[in-house]
């Protein structure tokens, strides 16, 4: 309807105009020019409308202070390891599943330090309650926060995967299965050899491990197809800085391999490293 009105006043304009053009002998040249100078800057004036309108839908945000702290010092990390996975949750929806993955992952921070690219730090957490808005009841397992530089990312946190242990959890012992969140915030500001040494990494750590050469190709294909997605909806949604969410399960060999090494070896990576690299 507005849309009728305005072309009705455009009209009903022209044969005023016309009428005058004859009033006042107006030339058949003069008054096509102006017929055509006065359009020209109705349709700047409604673009420029529409253009005004348009940003006013877009959220902005100053994210200098972001970017500053990405190009900043890296922060190292302080450890804050919960004593048992029972520290902050319900003891009574605790397994053990839960236990004996709490107790393998006990060094996961650490070894995602010495493997990822060198503006990357993760420190764990003291809370074992698991934050994921899907879940359909508390969960329970170890938290990291997550910093690029001095910038806080996020966080990545790990839990019991599968479903065998839902109903007979001493049947975790022998398979396996653990389940990693990854959420992160202003991930767009990072290189890209930055972000995917990060995912590829814990999705290195928790999958299966046959040799390095074939899990870390497979990893780096799932990582590159997790940011080819992330990119994608941060171009189709050009006026959100969207946050990146990944999650990923696996038997989580490579953690276990680690953690049997350094046992063997007697080395403490929180006394020998600090928990970093």
């Amino acid at each position: 309807m507005r849309k009728i009105a305005i072309w009705f006043g455009i009209g009903l304009a022209i044969l005023v105009a016309y009428a005058a053009k004859s009033v006042f002998e107006i030339s058949d040249q003069t008054f096509t020019l102006s017929v055509l100078a006065a359009l020209l800057v109705y349709a700047s004036w409604h673009f420029s409308e529409r253009v005004d309108a348009l940003e006013e839908r877009v959220i902005h945000k100053d994210y200098s202070g972001i970017k500053s702290a990405i190009e900043g010092e890296r922060h190292v990390p302080k450890h804050q390891q919960p004593k048992s996975i029972s520290d902050s949750g319900v003891k009574s929806r605790i397994t053990a599943a839960h236990e004996m993955l709490f107790e393998d992952f006990r060094w996961f921070g650490t070894m995602l330090n010495r493997h990822v690219s060198d503006p990357w730090s993760i420190e764990e957490l003291p809370d074992t309650e698991i934050r994921d808005i899907s879940s359909e009841g508390p969960e329970y397992g170890r938290r990291y926060r997550v910093y690029y530089n001095s910038c806080e990312m996020g966080s990545v946190q790990v839990t019991v995967g599968g479903f065998d242990w839902i109903m007979q959890p001493e049947k975790f012992a022998a398979n396996r299965q653990a389940r990693v969140l990854i959420d992160l915030d202003y991930l767009r500001f990072v290189p890209y050899g930055d972000a995917h040494s990060l995912v590829s990494a814990i999705i290195l750590h928790v999958g299966k491990f046959e040799d390095y050469e074939t899990a870390n190709a497979r990893a780096s294909a799932k990582a590159t197809a997790a940011l080819t997605e992330h990119l994608w909806e941060a171009v189709r949604v050009p006026e959100a800085v969207l946050d990146f969410e990944h999650r990923t399960d696996g038997t989580y060999e490579l953690v276990r391999h680690t953690t049997d090494h350094w046992k063997e070896g007697g080395i403490d990576p929180f006394e020998k490293w600090g928990g970093d690299r």
